[in-house]
């Protein structure tokens, strides 16, 4: 016990943080670590819950990547990941490996994971992009990646890359500004394991499907929508949803993430609905006689310019890749590929592809 406890007395240090400091009663952030101090007179949480461990390494998220932007040089997406997936072996070691790749500076440019979420035999996979937001809440959607002349939609790739390797495509944001979700399901929400935080919007996922909706479409404030369509990235592996009775956890985080990939495909079909061109409104700047008087301007026109060349919705939604997606967020539960049966047995296996950073197995048999 640290001096600075010993003095406030017995009567107040009621309750005892995970990183085991004592804190005060009227604490209610631990000032060692930053997790949300529960008071011992409230009902008891569920210290091994994966949805649990997410919400704090989203309020983690949150916190540590507002004091970078406030220190002026925010910490890079690989970084916040890191973080992430090392609390995440923590606490779940029993239950979560990772298998790190390496990889030559090039491919880390725009480098992303899989996560695989299984029951030994049976799971599905997510090929996961992580953004952070910059200082004023943005993201860079719009992002190239490869080298200079050959350079693809860093989008497009996440989407081709996902379907080669079986997964359905997700972007993970990190953030450090609160808003406000347009529906319950997509806001922080009280469940068994721990109570609604804002914070906990550090972490939010969607589907791949949204960004490319706005990258088609050129969406006024992108970033906003994507947010819109996200939701809290511990409310995909929460167990504590009344839904889900009658089904494996397996089953439940299946249906859930299905779900998000079956709203992206509703989003980018919107799309579709929007002409391939855009009206421009285009008018004359006033100009003035010789005596200073102003003549009238010419009245306005309307031009109907080409967009930029991006692929048509039509074609993306009727393209192999995309109709293979909605094959692999179909019920029931598929096999497991055959390289991810042997990282859970613990073989050592290529990668993907050179962009993948690491692969993330998270057993979710029922016990």
């Amino acid at each position: 016990m640290t001096a600075s406890t010993e003095a406030s007395g017995p009567e107040e240090l009621d309750r005892l943080c995970e990183c085991g400091r004592e804190i005060k009663a009227d604490f209610s952030f631990c000032p060692a670590c930053g997790f949300a101090v529960q008071s011992s007179g409230e009902p008891e949480r569920q210290p091994g819950s994966i949805c649990r461990t997410l919400c704090r390494c989203a309020e983690r998220t949150f916190e540590r990547l507002a004091e970078s932007h406030l220190a002026g040089k925010a910490l890079g997406e690989e970084s916040f990941t890191d973080f992430n997936l090392q609390d995440i072996r923590k606490v779940h070691g029993d239950r979560v490996v990772t298998h790190q790749f390496t990889r030559d500076e090039e491919a880390r440019n725009g480098a992303d994971w899989e996560w695989w979420f299984h029951d030994g035999g049976h799971g599905f996979g997510m090929r996961v992009q992580a953004k952070k937001a910059h200082k004023d809440g943005r993201y860079v959607l719009r992002h190239h990646i490869g080298a200079s002349g050959s350079s693809v939609l860093q989008s497009d790739r996440l989407v081709k890359d996902a379907a080669a390797s079986g997964c359905l495509p997700f972007y993970v944001f990190y953030n450090h500004q609160n808003w406000t979700a347009a529906r319950d399901e997509q806001a922080p929400a009280d469940c068994d394991h721990t109570v609604a935080d804002q914070r906990q919007v550090g972490c939010t996922i969607v589907s791949a499907l949204v960004v490319q909706r706005v990258l088609v479409e050129r969406v006024y404030r992108s970033s906003d929508h994507v947010k819109q369509q996200s939701i809290p990235w511990n409310r995909v592996l929460c167990d504590s949803v009344a839904s889900d009775a009658g089904a494996s956890s397996l089953e439940a985080v299946f249906d859930r993430v299905g779900a998000l990939h079956w709203d992206g495909v509703l989003d980018l079909r919107q799309a579709v609905e929007r002409p391939r061109t855009q009206a421009h409104v285009e008018s004359a700047i006033e100009s003035r006689d010789s005596a200073g008087r102003r003549t009238p301007a010419p009245p306005r026109r309307v031009v109907a310019r080409r967009t930029d060349p991006e692929p048509s919705p039509v074609d993306l939604m009727a393209s192999p890749v995309y109709r293979r997606f909605n094959v692999l967020a179909d019920r029931p539960v598929p096999a497991l590929p055959k390289r991810v049966r042997q990282m859970i047995n613990g073989d050592v296996v290529k990668p993907a592809d050179d962009r993948v950073a690491g692969t993330v197995l998270v057993d979710l048999a029922d016990r």
